[in-house]
């Protein structure tokens, strides 16, 4: 059976899970950054899987648009696995309708708790979720090996919609705009954000970063800033402490960002 998982990650939580995944399946497979993919992209693998952040409730605007651009030359079993430090939404059954779009169907839609990119997670917490992740991805690998289908965790309906709307315009041009990035003097110029932005989103201009407006608020640039020299003009998130996970080095991450 080929197999291969997709995935998106700011602080390494979702390139973590896919690995721990992959790993837990008898047949292994792929893991691939979907940065490292330029436009579009034929499948033909059996078994297909997406891990990915919930941003604002939502599925990341990048990997939308990745899913969109995807074509399929059977019908594999798909499956997502989507990490959260808040509410999750309706971002899994957002994943299902643009896999409609496709002629695809969405098999199973998990869900993993993990420390977050924005909003601080405290210490103990962030312990606790990546002791648990742990079996969560044991129990999310059986699921997969035997091919379930129909469980979809989250909510739909209208009232989700609207919410997750609201707050996804807040977030978007608001607590996450381009305009809240900061640099602090401390910056030296070293061009990791600029490199580590998936959406290249960051250029430098003499010598400090800027943002555009197609950032995606994954958030690497501050957590993968060397001199944590980058923060936010965000009375919620400011300077918080930095965040990556503890199993995912910077050169992973570079190497998401390398085309295939």
């Amino acid at each position: 059976m080929r197999s291969e998982i997709y995935y998106f990650s700011g602080t390494g939580n979702c390139l973590a899970i896919a690995r721990q995944i992959n790993e837990r399946l008898i047949e292994k497979g792929r893991v691939i950054p979907i940065t490292a993919i330029d436009g579009k992209l034929t499948v033909e693998a059996d078994r297909v899987g997406f891990v990915f952040p919930v941003y604002y409730h939502k599925v990341p605007d990048f990997v939308k648009q990745f899913i969109l651009n995807m074509e399929f030359t059977t019908a594999p079993y798909i499956y997502a696995v989507a990490t959260h430090n808040g509410a999750i939404g309706q971002s899994l059954f957002d994943v299902k309708a643009l896999l409609a779009k496709k002629g695809q169907s969405l098999s199973l839609g998990c869900t993993i708790a993990m420390p977050g990119n924005a909003f601080v997670t405290p210490p103990d917490i962030e312990l606790e979720r990546l002791a648990a992740a742990e079996q969560e991805v044991k129990e999310i690998a059986g699921l997969i090996e035997r091919q379930e289908e129909g469980a979809i965790a989250g909510h739909k309906g209208l009232i989700e919609q609207i919410r997750n709307a609201v707050v996804s315009f807040a977030a978007k041009h608001y607590g996450f705009a381009p305009k809240r990035f900061k640099v602090s003097d401390d910056c030296t110029g070293c061009k990791r954000c600029e490199k580590l932005c998936p959406v290249n989103s960051i250029c430098l201009l003499d010598g400090k970063p800027e943002w555009k407006k197609k950032c995606t608020a994954c958030l690497a640039c501050f957590h993968w800033c060397p001199e944590e020299a980058i923060y936010l003009d965000n009375p919620y998130i400011g300077k918080r402490r930095k965040y990556r996970h503890p199993d995912i080095g910077v050169e992973d991450m570079m190497d998401a960002q390398r085309s295939l």
